[in-house]
């Protein structure tokens, strides 16, 4: 390949993206998940003031977004960071899966 051939290949795999647009949804995400984190917080905390009952069901979700994130920032990047983050939030979703299906099943009144 020469150096004409490198530049066309380069133009033609960043024509569609706008680096701006993609730091602006980069940033979205960021506050999106903050946001869903925040809430999440605020469901918990009531939940343990208003019923009494500790519900990681919400915590469930947001370690599930975290663990699919690092999971695929894994196998696109290979950062061993990554592979060590997606693992460790894939076993604590389990973990915190595991704990709310067991809490379901262990306060069932019809089972």
């Amino acid at each position: 390949m020469n150096k004409e051939e490198i530049l066309k290949a380069s133009r033609d795999e960043n024509k569609k993206k706008d680096l701006a647009e993609v730091e602006i949804e980069n940033k979205a995400i960021k506050l999106a998940m903050l946001s869903v984190i925040v809430l999440t917080t605020v469901y918990y905390i009531m939940e343990i003031v208003v019923k009494g009952v500790h519900n990681v069901g919400f915590y469930s979700i947001i370690s599930l977004y975290c663990a699919v994130l690092y999971g695929y920032k894994a196998m696109k990047d290979h950062k061993k960071l990554h592979i060590l983050c997606g693992i460790l939030w894939t076993l604590v979703t389990i973990s915190l899966v595991y704990e709310y299906i067991t809490g379901i099943f262990a306060t069932s009144t019809i089972l």
